[in-house]
């Protein structure tokens, strides 16, 4: 069992959890592979570098946590700790701008 990373929503989000990108969020990704989603609710714009794309692409993919961090790792050759510090990061942000949501 993964251990207890971040919470959202008063409950613990896990690395093999996850996460899924709220209905009322839509994502736009450029050449460059930066991007911005828009919350069509409260019609605010968040901006996501490289990195951020890239988790937000396995969240829509359906991707866990732990799957997302290792194709971090893969890509950016980073080692799993800082690969996993960047996941939890941005869902961690992406979860208190209510980006994103758990699966039912």
């Amino acid at each position: 069992m993964g251990r207890p990373l971040v919470r959202q929503e008063g409950s613990m989000v896990r690395l093999d959890q996850k996460m899924r990108p709220h209905p009322e969020v839509v994502d736009t990704e450029f050449e460059s592979g930066e991007g911005v989603l828009l919350h069509l609710e409260s019609k605010t714009y968040y901006s996501l570098n490289l990195t951020g794309m890239r988790i937000w692409r396995g969240l829509k993919q359906g991707l866990t946590l732990k799957e997302i961090s290792h194709n971090l790792q893969t890509e950016f050759e980073v080692d799993e700790e800082r690969a996993e510090s960047s996941v939890l990061t941005v869902v961690g942000e992406l979860s208190q701008q209510n980006l994103l949501q758990t699966p039912e």
